[in-house]
């Protein structure tokens, strides 16, 4: 049975592709996918461009709202059929690196900072490389890779939810999904460890009846083009501060590939979070400082002033 399905997974993989290959994209189906904090303006100094990955909302990027831009403002990449977009066109992720380097251009900006979440991390590559005469800096978060690392994960991921409807003792898909969810939370590693395995069971169970679970069609528009993905070799993405910030017990994109990957970008920098999984914007609690600090910005005043 367990070889039946390993023979299946490929061929899944195949069909969501050539299903895929239909949709739109954004500039095809005339969907703007981008939105700002309201403080947007022709000539300012500096933006920072938030994209999150497949299934993600922008709103895991928060915290990013607090920081002291000055002359600047926060902008971000919807996926389709969240945050208020239509699911009528699919993620590609040349063609969205380059809307948002064109809306880079338009605004007329000096300075963009991008951060790249899972698989927002080959967008925010694909946006910075066609910024050549901006100043850019880019932070990639528990990024995706090249291929064959979209198709690794799909692979991989297949099998920890199978591994967490076996934990869940098959109660509800939803209990899977929770169990899941710790896995990205901590790794495969973690349930050995009685208090880290505590807490990914009280952060699972904060998500019930909020986790998203996503049909073929969402699936499909988020993760295809991923699967064939490669980053062309462009000498102008030489000129990106460009930082790599990734969870040791990652099982989306292992840490191994991973680092090979920064070395061949070049980064400028990698930054590694023992014990810490996937979802690092959850359980790593100085991310966000990490992250403005690489990019040399400012913090935002303390609560209350």
């Amino acid at each position: 049975m367990i070889l039946r399905t390993c023979r299946l997974v490929p061929v899944f993989l195949l069909a969501l592709l050539a299903a895929c290959s239909g949709l739109p994209t954004a500039q095809d189906a005339d969907v703007m996918p981008i939105v700002h904090d309201g403080n947007a303006h022709r000539g300012m100094k500096r933006a920072v461009v938030v994209i999150p990955g497949a299934m993600a909302s922008v709103g895991m990027f928060e915290p990013v709202l607090d920081w002291d831009l000055g002359d600047g403002a926060v902008l971000a990449y919807r996926f389709p059929g969240l945050d208020g977009t239509k699911l009528n066109h699919r993620l590609d992720i040349a063609a969205a690196g380059e809307l948002i380097a064109e809306t880079m251009d338009k605004l007329e900006v000096e300075e963009v900072y991008l951060i790249g979440f899972s698989t927002g991390g080959p967008v925010a590559l694909e946006a910075a490389r066609r910024l050549p005469r901006k100043e850019v800096s880019v932070a990639l978060i528990s990024s995706a890779g090249p291929f064959p690392a979209g198709i690794e994960a799909s692979v991989e991921g297949f099998f920890d939810v199978v591994g967490a409807l076996v934990r869940s003792h098959g109660t509800s898909m939803e209990d899977a999904w929770l169990e899941n969810y710790r896995t990205l939370l901590y790794g495969r590693k973690h349930y050995v460890n009685g208090d880290t395995a505590k807490q990914s069971k009280v952060l699972a169970e904060e998500q019930r009846g909020q986790l998203l679970t996503p049909g073929p069609r969402m699936t499909m528009a988020h993760t295809a083009d991923l699967m064939t993905w490669t980053l062309p070799q462009d000498p102008n993405l030489a000129k990106a501060k460009i930082g790599v910030f990734h969870g040791r017990e990652d099982t989306v994109f292992p840490i191994g590939p991973t680092s090979r990957f920064a070395v061949s970008i070049p980064a400028d920098g990698m930054k590694i979070y023992d014990g810490q999984g996937h979802i690092l914007f959850v359980t790593a609690p100085t991310l966000w400082d990490d992250v403005r600090t690489f990019f040399g910005l400012k913090a935002g005043p303390p609560p209350g002033e």
